[in-house]
């Protein structure tokens, strides 16, 4: 089973003129949400809501449309926001991936709960613009979300960053 969260909707959260809040800021960090669920995650957010970085998520319950298991997404980060000092909404496109299905900008969060980050850190699951491969949604629209589009979990082991 999957979970793919259309955010098309977003679309009219965000102007081309909108302000960006909150500082520019770094976020790293890989772990387990739960068995078979691995994430990593590196990126640099800039004040203008731009960011630069990468991440990779490893599902071993799914194995896409492919059939081919593990599912396996790659996303070049693009967009970010840091909603405080310690919490950021990320957004990127698909680079790599075992679903057809799922090659679009994709949405998640992380938030850094302190040290040690096992069992306090969160994050997201990934959100999909729309579960269209006929259409392409703009990692942009990461600025426009908030936590009630991208629910967290806690992490059962690893880190967070947020910085």
């Amino acid at each position: 089973m999957r979970t793919i969260t259309t955010l098309a909707a977003m679309a009219g959260l965000m102007s081309a003129g909108a302000a960006i809040a909150g500082p520019a800021g770094q976020v790293s960090g890989n772990g387990m949400l739960e068995k078979g669920r691995n994430f990593s995650v590196s990126a640099r957010i800039n004040a203008d809501g731009t960011a630069s970085g990468h991440a990779t998520l490893i599902n071993k319950a799914y194995s896409g449309d492919s059939g081919h298991g593990p599912y396996m997404l790659q996303v070049d980060v693009s967009c970010g926001k840091m909603l405080d000092d310690h919490t950021a909404i990320l957004g990127g496109m698909t680079r790599k991936t075992n679903d057809s299905s799922l090659v679009d900008a994709v949405y998640f969060a992380v938030q850094d709960n302190g040290e040690p980050g096992a069992m306090k850190d969160m994050v997201s699951r990934a959100y999909f613009f729309d579960d269209d491969p006929a259409t392409t949604g703009d990692p942009a629209l990461c600025l426009g979300s908030t936590l009630t589009d991208l629910a967290l979990e806690t992490i059962a082991t690893g880190n967070i960053q947020v910085k």
